[in-house]
């Protein structure tokens, strides 16, 4: 079954994986995604980590291929193999000269199907990971986003840490890790993007390789997401040294689908996007009271918040805090002016559109739409959807930032501080 959508191109395959490629003539590399609907927000208390955990043994080689032959052969060719999870997909990706597309499929293909797993290289990736862990830990901006959502979202696994903790991590194996993979990264849950200089019937013929005499797979094993129930408003603050405080101001946006994904952009660009945003002016320019400012959007299938971010002095901890309130409560009752509307959607179109030429940013949003939006679409409507973004539709989101937020300081907070 075929979708063509000028060069945007989509086949299911019989297995029911999903290929999607996006075709740009003259492009000098293409980038191959391979991304699975399965993240940290599908793990039980007790796997806690275990996507994060498998997205690094999916780089280190498969069943047929030692991890240095892989990064060898990538590192021949100038190739970038990267890999990420978030709270609800896992990828790996491979970026390489176009001429080199076949390499690219078959590798990603390799890794993400039949990953090594072998003993002596877990053990090497679990004290690699906990090195993560204790990283994420001290690094005070890390932390104080962890911390808030954990504060908005109380026990819920979207609440937790994606890396896991270190009980969850020294307990996972090669039977926990294996038994994930095999239930979890089957045909239905993995769309294969390609973008670049690609030709999707070549594409979509490699892709089918690698379903070649698979076993069935059995359907998921995840429960239905459950929807978080609203958290009461609160603060807490980590004391910690330091010369700065970490301060994270957040308000739930409550049910988000995608009409009110565009306005809630256009919105953050607004409050805390770039030099013209509420913040940077109001924070920095006016009163220079932090250095680092911003505002930004954590959106899940289903609900999401906006947390508004600085660093900034202890003894500015108090009016920083109060002035990024300040506006956040005018913007809610006040709505953005049509000025701002305008200046936030053309920034917004605008760097998208300077992204396009990213084949692996292309490839990314194709995967994206096909996964989790309905179905790919050219980059190009995503674009005009946001310029068609109106002042009644971000007034109308601005509106749920209505109340007291959520406040997460960590650092040298003098205990005097009220927040």
């Amino acid at each position: 079954m075929g979708i063509d959508r000028t060069d945007l191109a989509v086949t299911t395959l019989p297995s029911g994986r999903r290929v999607v490629t996006d075709r740009v003539p003259g492009a000098a590399s293409v980038n191959v995604l391979a991304l699975v609907g399965v993240g940290g927000r599908d793990e039980t208390a007790a796997q806690a980590g275990v996507s994060h955990f498998l997205e690094h043994l999916l780089c280190k080689g498969s069943t047929t291929r030692a991890s240095d032959v892989v990064a060898e052969d990538v590192d021949a060719r100038g190739g970038d193999l990267d890999a990420f999870t978030d709270r609800e997909r896992t990828a790996v990706q491979l970026r390489v000269p176009a001429h080199d597309l076949g390499f690219a499929v078959d590798l990603v293909g390799d890794l993400v199907l039949r990953p090594a797993m072998r003993p002596d290289e877990i053990e090497v990736e679990r004290r690699v990971i906990l090195e993560e862990l204790a990283q994420a830990l001290d690094d005070p901006e890390d932390r104080a986003h962890t911390l808030t959502n954990a504060a908005l979202y109380g026990d819920h696994p979207l609440a937790r840490e994606i890396i896991g903790d270190r009980r969850t991590l020294h307990a996972l194996g090669v039977d926990a890790i294996g038994a994930f993979h095999r239930a979890e990264y089957h045909p239905r849950a993995m769309v294969v993007a390609a973008a670049g200089a690609v030709v999707h019937d070549e594409v979509v013929e490699m892709v089918a390789r690698w379903d070649d005499g698979a076993a069935p797979h059995p359907p998921s094993a995840l429960a239905p997401r459950g929807v978080p129930g609203l958290q009461p408003r609160t603060t807490e603050v980590v004391r910690q040294g330091g010369e700065q405080v970490t301060l994270v101001l957040s308000w739930p946006l409550g049910p988000v689908d995608q009409p009110t994904r565009l306005p809630l952009a256009v919105l953050a660009h607004i409050l805390g996007g770039g030099p013209a945003s509420r913040l940077f002016r109001t924070v920095r320019d006016e009163r220079g009271l932090a250095y680092a400012v911003d505002a930004s959007l954590a959106l899940y299938s289903d609900v999401g918040h906006l947390a508004a971010f600085a660093a900034c002095s202890p003894e500015a901890v108090a009016p920083v805090r109060a002035t990024i309130a300040a506006e956040v409560e005018r913007l809610a009752s006040e709505g953005p002016t049509p000025r701002e509307v305008e200046v936030a959607v053309g920034y917004v179109a605008g760097s998208s559109t300077l992204a396009l030429e990213d084949t692996g940013t292309r490839s990314w949003w194709a995967a994206i739409g096909e996964l989790e939006r309905g179905g790919a679409r050219p980059a190009t409507e995503w674009i005009d959807a946001y310029r068609r973004v109106t002042v009644d539709q971000v007034r109308q989101v601005a509106r749920r930032l209505a109340g007291d937020p959520t406040v997460v300081a960590v650092g040298p907070v003098p205990r005097r501080t009220r927040l």
